[in-house]
């Protein structure tokens, strides 16, 4: 099937979500909250589940339009075993409820050519509301599918993000847990690559590898961990690339430049060869 452009400038949707705080928890707790059983325990501990009071990590807001079906519905003609998640950035307007019924709706903006054996690249927009029509966030994905380049289409914009010139100011270093992607698939990323041994043998991983959203979670939950303690809230951007696959079980490092008042850099590496490719690179945050 050949790549399509028809559907550049089409609307999808709404794709439904109705969600309890245990959803809030689950994917809390598959981007590492409580993974000792006492770190970022306010993304996971409701106090009483008659009246859930929790912290929610804004991660959430991006499988609303990050998920499975959004995929299969927008589909261009792209080969889905060569699909790779490229890159989200992602804007919070209003806090989380512990329980909704949120509509999304998902704007398939553009479809580039990077070029024959380079794959396509494809920018999805998500806009997401509570049931009472609140705007909770709005969600930029980016698709990189690497068997689908050449068909003479438009080449990408560049996507450049400067870093200081200096050491990180801060840095946060946790080991990926083994079952992280097992608990994160819950939220509707169900590609085999995350879970089949075999799978994922035959892309010469060594084994099943994080959600790219995931790695995006962890991140930001040791960005709010050394920025703003306590007040995910505050959070209102948050971009990143995802640049390498994360293995569980990898020491991660999470690196932080502030830049000016309410804007960091960051990037994440291998706590143990901080020299190799970065797993999340272009990466930037904002607050409040």
């Amino acid at each position: 099937m050949a790549i399509s452009t028809e559907i550049v400038g089409r609307t999808f949707g709404p794709f439904i979500r109705d969600y309890t705080f245990k959803d809030l928890e689950i994917c809390a707790l598959g981007c590492g909250a409580g993974w000792d059983g006492k770190t970022d325990l306010e993304y996971v501990n409701e106090r009483d589940a008659e009246n859930p009071q929790l912290k929610v990590l804004p991660i959430f807001g991006v499988p609303l339009t990050v998920n499975e079906e959004m995929t299969t519905t927008l589909d261009y003609g792209f080969n889905y075993e060569g699909s790779l998640h490229y890159g989200i950035d992602a804007r919070f307007h209003a806090p989380f409820k512990m329980d909704d019924h949120v509509e999304t709706y998902v704007t398939q903006e553009a479809i580039w050519d990077r070029g024959e054996g380079r794959g396509s690249l494809s920018k999805q927009v998500g806009k997401s509301y509570s049931a009472d029509g609140t705007h909770l966030c709005t969600v930029e994905t980016y698709d990189c599918c690497i068997y689908d380049g050449g068909f003479g289409g438009e080449r990408p914009p560049k996507d450049v993000v400067e870093y200081p010139d200096r050491e990180p100011d801060l840095t946060y270093e946790e080991a990926c847990g083994y079952q992280w992607p097992l608990i994160y698939r819950l939220m509707g990323d169900w590609h085999q690559q995350h879970i089949d041994w075999a799978y994922t043998a035959q892309t010469g991983l060594a084994r099943p590898i994080n959600h790219g959203v995931c790695t995006a979670g962890i991140a930001m939950r040791h960005l709010i961990a050394l920025l703003i303690p306590g007040q995910p809230e505050r959070l209102r951007r948050f971009k990143c690339r995802f640049t390498a696959p994360v293995l569980p079980g990898t020491r991660l490092c999470t690196q932080v430049w502030k830049v000016g008042e309410g804007e960091a850099r960051f990037c994440m590496v291998n706590a143990d060869e901080p020299e190799a490719k970065p797993y999340l690179s272009a990466c930037l945050a904002e607050w409040e």
